[in-house]
């Protein structure tokens, strides 16, 4: 197993950026995003402010930054991060680089669970992110269960459609939940289209939580993550289990999507735009992807909702359809490219 993956690392390094520049220059654009937006919004904030802003109590700025800004950009750090490392991990556990958590019907699965359990368990919400990790996993289920049922490859193509089937179910089951409890249509609104707006410390810890968790498990999985690009027979040769393998990172993208989702709704496109990109630049090599990938995924969510807050000021537009607006062209073009 260590030989095969240390091949694996061998051929990635060549034409590779070294991974700690790559990390400070990811840490770098991260931190200036963060400092962007911070100080963007309708009330503008000089940056030269900010310091001062934040650690003051008696600054006219303080409240609008420790109570609005800086716990909606803790937020987007951590879900931006959390969806970026569920793609990787997804595309490792399919060997695929369409998978996605949103393209494969996780997040939409998710979505729906966690707003089954709004409806049930309004004074819970502690219940949501596990009802929605739940949803998660039997979308993953599903779409495994669809792809490999055949003694045929599972392409591309299955998979994408596979995925897409499941998200037009489970959305038709948020739309049908929507429906019947329309007197809370307008908190389901923000849910459906995916938005950062109003989120709290609160929201922050919680999404702070599930991404240092699955982010520890999937750094714990590595070396399994980096057998599983090979072909199943190549890794069940040097000793991987790799049926298991692969049920264990879809499970904690599963983890990491649901996180994401019982706070900010359905975001889609992070999980698929960003490791694709990072993969060029840092290689296959996992120990070094996912780490870099979330960090690139935590940087692009900040951006984009810093952009959501300001672009049509007064209004907000919601930070889910920039998103989709970014990631639709890119994954049109993966498609072209993989399966044309």
């Amino acid at each position: 197993m260590r030989a095969a993956a240390a091949a694996i690392a061998l051929r990635s390094r060549r034409l590779r950026a070294q991974p700690g520049a790559l990390a400070a220059v990811f840490g770098v654009l991260l931190a200036l995003a963060c400092l962007l937006a911070a100080s963007s919004g309708a009330v503008s904030v000089p940056l030269a402010d900010l310091p001062r802003a934040i650690t003051e109590a008696d600054h006219p700025q303080h409240a609008i930054l420790a109570q609005i800004r800086l716990p909606r950009i803790a937020t987007a750090v951590a879900i931006g991060a959390a969806l970026a490392a569920a793609g990787t991990l997804l595309q490792a556990a399919v060997r695929n680089p369409l998978a996605d958590p949103g393209l494969l019907g996780v997040t939409t699965a998710a979505g729906a669970a966690g707003l089954v359990a709004i409806v049930l368990f309004p004074e819970q919400p502690v219940l949501v992110p596990v009802v929605a990790f739940a949803g998660g996993l039997v979308a993953v289920a599903l779409v495994l269960g669809i792809a490999f049922s055949t003694s045929r490859p599972a392409g591309p193509l299955r998979l994408v459609l596979a995925g897409v089937a499941l998200q037009s179910l489970f959305f038709a089951a948020i739309a049908t939940i929507t429906f019947l409890f329309a007197d809370r249509a307008p908190a389901f609104a923000g849910f459906v289209v995916g938005s950062l707006a109003g989120t709290s410390w609160s929201d922050a810890r919680i999404a702070t939580a599930t991404t240092a968790l699955g982010m520890a498990l999937a750094l714990a999985s590595v070396r399994s993550l980096d057998l599983l690009l090979l072909d199943d027979a190549s890794a069940a040769g040097v000793g991987l289990p790799v049926r298991r393998a692969r049920i264990a990172a879809a499970s904690i993208a599963a983890l990491l999507a649901a996180g994401s989702v019982s706070v900010a709704g359905l975001l889609a496109f992070v999980g698929l735009v960003v490791p694709n990109a990072v993969r060029i630049a840092a290689g296959p090599t996992h120990r070094t992807l996912l780490p870099l990938a979330a960090l690139a995924g935590a940087t692009l969510l900040v951006l984009a909702d810093a952009l959501a807050r300001v672009a049509a000021a007064p209004l907000e537009l919601p930070v889910g359809a920039l998103l989709a607006a970014i990631g639709s062209p890119y994954f049109l073009w993966m498609l072209w490219r993989k399966v044309a």
